[in-house]
This record gives C-alpha cells, structure tokens and sequence, in this order.
C-alpha cells in the first residue's frame, strides 16, 4: 500500500497539480515485499546514476537475481544499519540529551514508517519487460506522486523533490524525517493512551511511546489535523493506521534481518549532510554561458543565482534571464549548486515576459494561412489546420535566439477534431503567422465569461493553490473570470466570484484540471449554461475585454487605466499627448474618463508580462496586479482587474462612486474591504 505525505508547516511548500506519474519514465512494477515496493521509474530523471552507483552500491535491490528472496534479505541486511544509523545520528542532532528509552521508539517508529509506506523500498534494478536492460528506477507510489522510501510527495514538495529530497536515497530521508520528528514532539495527550510521561510500570511506559509514534504517523501520512485517527473508526484511512500498529507491534521488518550490529556500508554521515567530501558524480561545472540540468529542471546561472524551468522543454525561455550555448546541456548533481540562491520560475510567466508577442495558455489565436498540424512540436504531419481562430492549449518555444513559437491546438482535419502543434513562427515572422484575437466559440479550456460546473466539492483558494477561503459544493455554477497556469504540466486555475451558501462574496480562485501531458479538465469542471448575464470584466460599450492582455480593447484601441511605467514607455515610444490624455467613454451607462491608446502602441508600452509594465502579481489581492503609486506623498497599492458584475455591484453598495466601481483600477483598501 503505497501512501500519501501531505503536511504543514515550514516543510510545505505550496500545491502544485502535478499530474499521475510526473517525470517518471519507463515506469515497472512489484511486490509487497522488502525493496521491491512498486513502482519504480527511471531514476536518472532527477540524476545521474553514477551518483547512486557510486555511493549506495550496497543498498540497490536487484531484481536480477538468482533468488529474489536471498535478494531480498541481503537488501535488508544492508539497509537496515543505514536506517539505525540514520534515525540515531538524525534525533541525537535534534535532542542531544535523549534518552535511551526514547531512541529506541523513535527508530522503533521510524522502521515502521519505512515498512508501511514502501516496505523499505528505495532504489531498484528492474526491467521494463523480459529481455530488456536492468536499469537503475527509484520507488514511486501514490500514482506517482509519492517519491522515495519515504514517499515525499510531488503535489507539497515540488522544488524540493527536483532538488534531490526524492531521488538521493539519505536526503529523502533526512527531508522526511524533520515532518515525522515535527509531529513525535507536537503528538497530544488524547493519542497517547491516557499516559502523560513516560512513567510508571513497563507496560505504562512501552504504551506512551507507542501512541507517540502511531500519533507521529497518522500525521505524517495524514497531515496534522489527522493526529489519533485510529480513534476515529469511520475514517476511510484508519485500515492504515492499523497496518503501522501492526508493523510497530510486531517489528515486521525483522524476519529480513539476521544481524541488528553490521556496520553500515554506505557512508551515512557525509550522505545525509550532502557534505563535499561525499562522492560526486562525473558531470560538468556550473559556469554562466551553459545550460545546466539539475535534477529534471533546466536551469541557467544569472550572476550567483540559479534561474530554473521544472522541464527542459521550456529551457529557451531562460535566455531571457542568462545567455547559454545553444546545443547542449550539460548535467549537474544538486550538491554542487549548494554555493547558489536558486529560483523556480512559472513556466507560463517566464515564456510570456521573455519572448514577445507570445500567447498565454487558454488564449485564443488567429491563423493567418493555414498551417500544418503535427502530432507533436516536431512529429508527422496529422494534416492542415485551415486559417482560422483557436484556442491555445499548450505551447513550447524552440531556440533561445529564433524563438519559434509552437502552439497545440484543436482543428478540424479531414473532417474530424484533432489536437495537434502548428508552427507559428519565429521572433522574426510570428506577427505574419498568427496573432491575439477574440474568442470564436467554445473553447476546451473556459474563456474569461464561460461558466462552469464544479464536478467534485471544489474549495476555493485565496491564490492558485493558496489558502483556503471555502469549499464550493458539487454541482455549483461558477463563471470564470480569468484563467491562470502554472509548470509544465500546466496546471490550470479559474478565477471566481462566488457567493458561499453563507450569503457572502468572495473572489478566489479553484483547481480545473491538468492539460499536460493528457487532459483531466473533465474531473473538475465542465462546461455550463449561464443562469443570468453577469460580466466577468467591465467595458465601455463597443469593447471586450482580452483576457491575456488584461484590458479593455475595440478593434483599433486599448482602454486604460494603464500603469505608471507603461505611460513612460508610451512616452519614450513617442506617443505624445495621447500618452497622458483621458478621454470620455461610457461603461454601463456611466460616464468615465479613460486614456484610450492605439493597439500597437498600447502593446509596446503594456510589455509582454503577465502583468503590465510595472505591476506584479500579489498574493494579499487575491492574485491580482498590483503597482505602488504615490498620492499626497504617500506610497499606496492599485489593485487591478478584472472586477466582475458580483464585485462591482458591491463596491456600489458600499457607496463607490459609480465611475470609481466601473473602473479597472481601484485602491487596494477598496477592494480589500470587499474580500472577508
């Protein structure tokens, strides 16, 4: 039974939607049984085998063997000191004064944590099928999600998996065992049978330390509001807070190891600290100019700071931020980026600020010719997507210097919808190949105004994967305001504004599904009606609003407000007065006055980013724009748009001047009264 480890606190990161089975590659089976846990895939995508060779030699199950059960209990045999060692060296750091008493059940527990989530299972020779190479796969559970012997998980633990916390065996270990220590020391009285201390008979005393572990467990596996679930019999997991009581009751791990003193045969110390004097593997230097595997990232070094994409597909977006020869890669070990700060960036964010002109994700496009489709960005021709206007559905730059920008999309072939890539040109060509446009129909993803209907119990988040304001029942009709990914396997998010079955209004954004590498949009949200004509965004009349470019737009013109830097870039461009002017519109009926720019002007000032010129996304405006301004000499926050039907009408009723409400700009106390 592979498990789950989903934590808080200082060790989570936050949720990223990794789809089933991320990065893992030539995926094999198993058994229940010690070292062969299933599954496994390759371990060379988080880094180079002759690392693992190097230094675990000793603790590589091989699935090559004559008799996989003397396999096995050489593989126990070998990995058993390690963990002793390991879970001795890791609580005597923490608590120098630690009782003897203490150690034993905390290894006690720990030996069982490794026996319930994998069967002490780590890294394995296996092949993909008879007559294939044995090839070195790390242990992946939880549908893939679960990394390493102690199942990190990739959904909290994404930048700390790619830096190794999964892959190297000792530092999947020492990462994981801060959460297990975190809950040992916070487990609550009510866990621990009714014994307080670690006092009275011996009995008294084995119970406490037992309940201490099982409590340590249920936390860790379950997250910290799940301390004592076994008390709870209704709960759908207590079967495996069971399955740790029989492990730590009857120390099921033993009947594999014949000798508790063998000396450990790997050098433990120097592997949890990922000291320098540890084995490295044969790879290059990290030196600015190259492009620099890390573990699955791609990465370029920016001065003394690693810049990094989750997937090499995305690596010509980094040229933006570091030049590198174009070519080759060359690959690292995460042990020697240890002198580096190092940055994660948003895929979707990085392509869009560094290649101009390139569409976001869910966007829609205009052909201008027809184009060949492909099965892939550089697969067979599937057929000819006629000009015409699509919805992007995935995309991929090719070459740091031509930036050819690629686009999957779903076209009519030989009369029948197929998703395939088109090339849509390159820095040089792209405004000729295809360009922004409005929307023409349905789209597989929700354009901004869509509704939707939630599938499951959805809950509504602050921030994409943020905190948590409400759950949104199964069934509910939501509209979609706007439409926001994140890493390579695009992960999508739709931002809402709903009224809770409490009567209260509230913006925030929901989880809609993966596209990539398969689609899982179904399992979230699906299409729906529209009960009533609420706006995602306010226009003036004889406009839309450009969900990518974030304003009000007609076929010639861009409606502002604009940001300060994107007025000073309108003036260094040479647009003049036009730069500064209002002029008057009409939105609802109501009078506003609007700097009202050219389109082409307005995209050379407004920039590439997925914010204009001068504004950042923030995570206390419910991920809106932001850009500090200066009034009366002092330094205030605009929030901007999209304000929809729902939040306008209640920045009118709490007495908003009408014009103030219909604007795409607004003071930040404004719209913060507006959020509980």
């Amino acid at each position: 039974m592979t498990l789950l480890l989903a934590v808080a606190g200082s060790a989570q990161a936050a949720y990223t939607a990794t789809p089933n089975d991320w990065a893992c590659t030539n995926k094999v089976g198993g058994s229940w049984t010690h070292g062969r846990a299933p599954s496994g895939c390759d371990a060379s995508a988080f880094g180079p085998d002759s690392f693992v060779r190097g230094n675990y030699a000793g603790v590589i199950f091989n699935d090559a063997a004559t008799s996989l059960t003397v396999e096995r209990q050489r593989y126990m045999q070998s990995m058993y000191p390690v963990i002793r060692d390991a879970s001795d060296r890791y609580l005597r750091s923490r608590k120098p004064a630690v009782s003897a008493r203490e150690l034993e059940a905390f290894q006690r527990g720990t030996y069982a944590l490794l026996r319930q989530e994998t069967f002490w299972s780590h890294y394995r020779d296996a092949q993909l099928s008879t007559g294939q190479p044995y090839v070195l796969k790390m242990m992946r559970g939880d549908s893939g999600h679960g990394h390493g012997m102690m199942q990190v998980d990739d959904r909290y633990h994404f930048v700390q998996l790619q830096e190794g916390k999964g892959w190297n065996m000792m530092q999947n270990f020492t990462y994981a065992i801060d959460i297990y220590y975190a809950a040992w020391e916070a487990a609550p009285a009510a866990c621990l049978g009714g014994v307080t201390a670690p006092t009275g008979t011996t009995a008294q005393v084995d119970e406490y330390w037992r309940g201490r572990a099982r409590s340590a467990w249920s936390a860790y596996n379950g997250g910290p509001t799940k301390v004592c679930r076994w008390q709870n019999t209704a709960d759908a997991n207590v079967a495996k807070d069971n399955g740790y009581r029989d492990n730590y009751d009857n120390r099921l791990w033993l009947p594999d190891v014949a000798n508790l003193n063998q000396a450990a045969g790997i050098d433990v110390a120097c592997l949890m600290d990922n000291g320098p004097s540890c084995p490295v593997p044969a790879g290059g230097t990290v030196e600015a100019g190259k492009l620099l595997l890390v573990g699955s990232a791609a990465c370029v070094l920016n001065g003394s700071t690693l810049e990094c994409v989750d997937d090499v597909r995305d690596a010509a977006c980094l040229a933006g931020r570091a030049p590198f020869a174009e070519g080759s890669i060359t690959q690292v070990y995460v042990s020697q980026t240890a002198g580096f700060s190092r940055v994660d960036h948003n895929r979707h964010q990085l392509c869009r600020a560094q290649v101009p002109g390139l569409q976001s994700l869910a966007s829609a496009i205009a052909t201008l010719k027809p184009l060949d489709l492909r099965s892939a960005p550089d697969g067979m021709v599937l057929g000819q997507a006629p000009a015409g206007t699509y919805q992007v559905l995935d995309f991929m730059v090719s070459g740091a210097t031509q930036q050819t920008r690629l686009y999957r999309i779903r076209a009519l072939v030989n009369g029948v919808l197929t998703d395939g890539w088109i090339d849509a040109g390159t820095a040089a060509t792209h405004a000729s190949v295809a360009v922004g446009a409005a929307p023409a129909g349905a789209g597989v993803i929700a354009y901004a105004g869509d509704w939707v209907k939630v599938v499951p119990n959805l809950n509504m988040r602050a921030t994409p994967g943020g905190t948590l304001l409400v759950a949104i029942p199964a069934g509910t009709p939501v509209q979609v305001k706007e439409v926001f990914g994140t890493a390579s396997a695009n992960n999508l998010y739709y931002r809402l504004e709903y009224t809770h079955t409490d009567g209260v209004l509230r913006e925030g954004w929901i989880f809609a599904g993966n596209l990539y590498p398969t689609s899982t949009l179904a399992n979230w949200a699906v299409p729906a009606a529209a009960p009533d004509a609420t706006k995602p965004a306010l226009c003036p009349n004889g406009t839309r609003y450009d969900a990518h470019l974030r304003q009000c737009m007609s076929t010639s013109q861009t409606y502002g407000p604009f940001t300060a830097a994107a007025v000073q870039a309108c003036l260094d461009a040479g647009g003049g007065a036009v730069c500064t002017a209002n002029r008057a519109t009409v939105v609802e009926g109501v009078a506003l006055a609007l700097p009202i720019w050219p389109k082409a002007l307005a995209a050379v000032a407004n920039g590439n980013g997925d914010c204009p010129r001068g504004a950042t996304r923030s995570a206390a405006h419910r991920f809106h724009c932001t850009e500090a301004v200066v009034r009366n000499g002092t330094t205030e926050t605009d929030v901007f748009g999209p304000f929809g039907s729902a939040l306008v009408n209640a920045c009118l009723t709490r007495g908003g001047a009408p014009a103030a409400c219909r604007s795409n700009r607004w003071p930040a106390a404004t719209f913060l009264a507006l959020q509980p």
